[in-house]
């Protein structure tokens, strides 16, 4: 795993305020990946790469898993009541929040089956990103300098 301060363990949570965000393992895009909880009225959370809006993040690369990818999601973020808030670490079409609910039903990967996800993700044939030799190393550091 990646070196860090401190690494969030399911169910934990990270207070301030009158506030709780609490950890949901998401691995699949990273197997770092880790969703926020911030339960109240509405209920929120905060996917990274995991959950994007009609889409989520490539996996094929970075300790990536379309199978883990998928079975952490439905698990842990489509469990949610639908109206749950949900945004992404980010969108390239401009959109910034959307809902479990919506989530379920129109995004156009993780609506599919397992299998049918699966296939779907392993067919993207996504070019190889520009600074990932970089960013990677860098990432798995998490700006920790030995």
């Amino acid at each position: 795993g990646a070196k860090a301060d401190w690494q969030a363990e399911p169910g934990e949570k990270v207070a301030f305020g009158r506030f709780a965000l609490e950890a949901l393992p998401t691995p699949g895009h990273t197997e770092g990946c880790v969703t926020w909880l911030l339960k109240g009225s509405p209920t929120m959370v905060f996917t990274g790469d995991a959950l994007l809006i009609r889409g989520c993040g490539r996996t094929d690369f970075q300790g990536g898993d379309s199978g883990k990818l998928y079975d952490s999601v439905h698990s842990n973020i489509f469990s949610l009541p639908g109206d749950t808030v949900v945004y992404p670490g980010h969108d390239y079409k401009g959109r910034n929040v959307s809902t479990v609910d919506e989530e379920k039903r129109y995004n156009p990967r993780l609506s599919k089956t397992k299998d049918e996800f699966v296939k779907l993700m392993s067919e993207l044939n996504l070019p190889y990103p520009k600074q990932i030799d970089t960013a990677v190393p860098a990432n798995m550091m998490c700006g920790v300098q030995d």
